[in-house]
């Protein structure tokens, strides 16, 4: 089923609709229906969703419903939603933005480690392949028991794998932390597997704190601490996210 939602505050509210509202025994829900006083085609929503404004799911503008105590119209029985009608209910939550932990920015000492193991690695792959009369000599890098070994590549795929392993420890920590702002909540979900979830609403939301080095002010990454009013301590908490003044200015738009 298709249904409309209500408006954003920053949208006017027309005139009241010609309404009618009648009572009929419904096992799961009972349908208003109305006209809207701009396109007049008939919009129909439930009971809970006539205390603000809603919008018309045809021509999409805000007006408001009130139960009428006048002019019934029509009351129907349904015992499911139909499939087939559009109603007008409360709109969809709606993500605005989505972010994890940076993944090399955070690691700066680490990247330069990673950066230059790779190129060692490949360097030396380069030199296995291509000097085997040197690197294969048993001598090579000191005597041994082995016989016969190509150090230079074992020790260049070593390093290759050293690099990979670190930097896939630090995409599987980015990836597994996700802060999502909605237009009406901040969520921060940790974990693959096992999976952790801390919320707050925007509306509650009394204290907002950023964290940065020096060096995080000029990369632009930051911490990130949200408390409610409701509660003492951070309710959210999370490191090194990329741009964090943005996040605070998205979260103070969308609080009434």
């Amino acid at each position: 089923m298709q249904i409309a939602s209500e408006p954003s505050a920053s949208r006017p509210c027309a005139r009241e609709p010609d309404i009618g509202y009648s009572t009929k025994k419904a096992t799961n829900m009972q349908l208003l229906t109305a006209q809207c006083p701009y396109c007049k085609k008939d919009v129909e929503t439930t009971l809970e969703h006539i205390a603000g404004p809603i919008v018309c799911p045809t021509c999409d503008k805000p007006f408001e419903m009130e139960i009428p105590t006048t002019k019934v119209t029509s009351v129907r029985e349904v015992a499911d939603a139909d499939d087939s009608k559009r109603l007008a209910t409360e709109p969809i939550e709606v993500t605005l933005l989505k972010v994890h932990p940076v993944l090399f920015r955070a690691h700066l000492t680490g990247t330069l480690i990673v950066s230059a193991l790779y190129v060692a690695a490949i360097y030396g792959l380069w030199l296995a392949f291509t000097k085997n009369d040197i690197t294969s000599d048993s001598t090579f890098l000191g005597s041994t028991t082995l016989g016969s070994v190509n150090w230079l590549l074992w020790l260049s795929i070593a390093a290759l794998v050293a690099a990979s392993v670190l930097v896939f420890s630090w995409f599987v920590k980015s990836v597994s932390t996700t802060l999502t702002l909605t237009d009406r909540r901040t969520i921060l979900r940790k974990g693959l597997i096992s999976r952790e979830s801390s919320e707050v609403q925007h509306d509650d939301v009394r204290n907002i704190q950023i964290d940065q080095s020096f060096f995080q002010r000029l990369l632009r990454i930051g911490d990130i601490g949200i408390s409610s009013s409701g509660q003492d301590d951070l309710e959210i908490v999370i490191k090194r996210v990329p741009n964090p003044s943005r996040i605070v200015q998205t979260i103070r738009e969308n609080q009434s």
